[in-house]
């Protein structure tokens, strides 16, 4: 009995259009699967990253991501001793740095399209 796996990154997933390559890879995986009578099994699993990623994904140094996680301002996961931060909280982080930076701007941005009036 041979065991085929698909992984799909989170990336290649979030904001794309319909009828992507993505879901014509499942579906042409399942259709396979049910000719050659297997079963189907589809999970999750949260994809981990470590600082270092973490680090060059929000243009940070890794020992501000590292001081961070001793915060308790970044959720971090021990595995072994090293530490790995799941993707969704990346993207909680970079979310919450875009706006910060968003609402630093927003003043200058108002005063430059409305005159100095703003």
């Amino acid at each position: 009995m041979s065991t085929t796996v698909l992984t799909l990154e989170p990336d290649a997933l979030v904001g794309a259009q319909e009828s992507s390559s993505w879901e014509q890879a499942i579906v042409a995986l399942v259709r396979r699967a049910a000719t050659d009578g297997q079963r189907v099994v589809v999970s999750t699993q949260t994809k981990m990253v470590t600082p270092h990623q973490a680090a060059q994904m929000l243009m940070v140094s890794r020992s501000t991501i590292s001081r961070r996680i001793a915060a308790g301002e970044i959720r971090a996961t021990k595995v072994g001793n090293r530490n790995r931060i799941p993707y969704a909280e990346v993207r909680r982080v970079w979310e919450q740095q875009m706006d910060t930076i968003a609402a630093a701007a927003a003043d200058d941005i108002e005063a430059e399209l409305f005159g100095n009036d703003a």
